[in-house]
């Protein structure tokens, strides 16, 4: 029976196998086997295979923790996703889920971060180590969460962007396109008089990018087809909408279509359609932006501008353990263009 065999044989009757106890076997050092484990290039390549099948042979299994520690690592990132309510909608999961599922693919723990961001929470996450790296959302045009990581030489990527976006990684959707694409095809269909529903005035206000960016887009079809300004911003409650949609119906009584910047604008759109006599998509159209399952649960199926959050969680994830492992690596940008996904809440005037 070889020594390896007897090894073996020994720590099958024994408690967990160690890393002293590889180091035995392969007759090699602990700090060898922990370098080989690290992935350390200073150690002989026959030294490395002789242990990798020691390892092997043992059914020996790093443990994580000592190896995060030893690597440096914590090997976790984090999602700072800060909630106003303890209610999650499917498209706020949606980019957790996203995230969550590339972490795992890549052996990240993953973390998310719902409360409020501070200057001192992000201070603490930088000094404690917690997390190696975090994927921003919300992001505004100006954004001190931006600058005082940068600022820190924190690893990052952000869903969404600023306005100067230089050395920047993120991924986001074209939502200035995406208006006008809205707009392209109503104007196709016949439509003249287009409302637009658009977040709440405080966000557009600080510069928050989705809502600026859209009116941006929106005031671009204007002035392409001559269209009348019909514009509400509001807070994104059913009743809210509902209100803004009524007071543009009874001051309109011309408007046939309404763009929304997200799906849950569209459900107060068309409560307040019914309650005036508006049938979708017979005299009335309506266009959000949406995912596809959402869009799948309004009556009747929702047009939109295909908004897939789940791939954009996933894709910031990958995105950011890229930039933690290949060092250094250029700033990687993705705007995704709007794709338009026709379904029965639309038809011709």
């Amino acid at each position: 029976m070889s020594q390896l065999e007897v090894t073996r044989h020994q720590l099958q009757e024994s408690a967990e196998i160690t890393i002293a106890d590889v180091a035995r076997a392969a007759g090699v050092s602990v700090s060898t086997v922990s370098r080989i484990l690290n992935d350390k290039p200073d150690v002989a390549e026959k030294t490395r295979q002789r242990v990798q099948a020691v390892i092997k042979q043992l059914g020996y299994t790093p443990h994580a923790q000592a190896q995060r520690l030893a690597a440096g690592r914590s090997r976790t990132i984090a999602l700072l996703y800060p909630l106003k309510s303890i209610t999650v909608t499917h498209v706020e999961l949606d980019f957790v889920v996203g995230a969550a599922a590339a972490a795992g693919e890549e052996s990240y723990f993953f973390n998310l971060m719902t409360g409020p961001v501070t200057k001192m929470n992000l201070l603490n996450l930088y000094r404690s180590a917690q997390v190696d790296g975090v994927i921003l959302m919300q992001i505004h045009l100006q954004d001190w969460r931006v600058d005082f990581l940068r600022d820190h030489n924190f690893p990052f990527v952000m869903i969404g962007r600023c306005a100067d976006n230089s050395g920047l990684s993120f991924i986001d959707l074209d939502f200035e396109g995406a208006a006008l694409a809205a707009f392209d095809y109503l104007v196709e269909l016949g439509h003249r008089h287009i409302a637009f529903i658009n977040r709440s005035p405080t966000l557009r206000q600080q510069g928050f990018g989705p809502p600026v960016r859209s009116f941006a887009g929106y005031q671009k079809a204007l002035e392409k087809y001559g269209l009348p300004f019909l514009y509400r911003d509001v807070n994104p409650t059913a009743a809210d909408i509902c209100e803004a949609t009524l007071q543009l119906l009874d001051e309109q009584p011309n408007l046939t279509a309404i763009y929304c910047v997200y799906s849950s604008v569209s459900v107060g759109v068309i409560r307040a359609l019914r309650q005036r006599g508006r049938m979708v998509p017979d005299d009335f159209s309506v266009v959000a932006i949406a995912t596809d399952q959402v869009a799948q649960l309004m009556t009747p199926p929702l047009t939109t501008i295909d908004f897939p959050t789940n791939t954009v969680g996933y894709q910031a994830a990958k995105m950011l353990i890229a930039k933690l492992q290949q060092e250094p690596v250029d700033p990687h940008q993705i705007l995704l263009p709007p794709q338009l996904i026709t379904r029965q809440s639309t038809g011709p005037v």
